[in-house]
């Protein structure tokens, strides 16, 4: 799984001077659940903090005002002081149902050591992807209240972008049949390993993972605690 995403670029009519701060100044999470669910996915918004960054800014408006326009000098930072100051960004992460042919699974290729290569299978669906109107929708409605200009907006569905918060493939699960590590994140099949990370997620939800990896490793590093505490003792009995 991963978080489907669009961002909606516009110029403001007074200065927002991103870049000073986080990436992402703040969210809106109302969206994520409701009545709504049973016909489409949810999604959250982040408010930008960098520009239009995602699409070359500040790097493509300094060729683009040197090459096309032939500013240089005082002249050209002033013009790019401007517009860069003046960019917004608002964008919307989506919910991705998990789906069982989403998977990794070992390829025919091999590398150059002679192992396998994997063998990624993702593919979304219409009720994943019919959140993106809505966010949409609301996103308009933001810039309308900023008095921004967007750029063009893509509203085509099958047209997104990840997020990068890779999750799934190593779900957990009670069921060794169908999951592949338990509550504590203990590998079903070797009981030795344990797989921490987001790959254990079941569901993803609409935020970013990071908060639920960490719960996770504390989960899991308190059952390796106790893990090794009961081996420990079974050493001293044998001996």
């Amino acid at each position: 799984m991963d978080h489907l995403q669009k961002a909606v670029l516009a110029t403001s009519i007074e200065p927002v001077f991103p870049f000073r701060g986080p990436p992402s100044t703040s969210g809106i999470e109302t969206f994520r659940d409701g009545p709504f669910r049973d016909r489409r996915g949810a999604f959250r918004l982040s408010l930008g903090n960098d520009g239009w960054s995602r699409a070359g800014s500040p790097y493509n408006d300094v060729a683009r005002l040197v090459q096309a326009e032939g500013l240089f000098g005082q002249e050209l930072r002033t013009r790019l002081f401007h517009d860069v100051t003046r960019q917004v960004r608002v964008s919307c992460s989506i919910e991705v149902l998990p789906n069982p042919d989403n998977r990794v699974t070992l390829s025919d290729l091999k590398d150059a050591s002679g192992l396998p290569r994997p063998a990624i299978n993702f593919a979304t669906d219409d009720y994943t992807r019919s959140a993106f109107g809505p966010a949409l929708d609301v996103i308009a409605e933001i810039m309308r209240a900023l008095g921004a200009t967007p750029t063009i907006v893509d509203r085509d569905p099958q047209h997104y972008s990840g997020a990068g918060h890779v999750m799934g493939t190593c779900r957990m699960g009670f069921d060794p049949k169908t999951s592949v590590v338990d509550p504590d994140l203990r590998s079903h099949d070797h009981r030795n390993l344990y797989i921490v990370g987001a790959s254990p997620f079941p569901t993803c939800g609409t935020a970013n993972p990071t908060i639920t990896i960490a719960a996770l490793a504390l989960r899991a590093a308190s059952s390796i605690v106790t893990t090794l505490s009961q081996f420990q003792a079974n050493a001293s009995e044998l001996h």
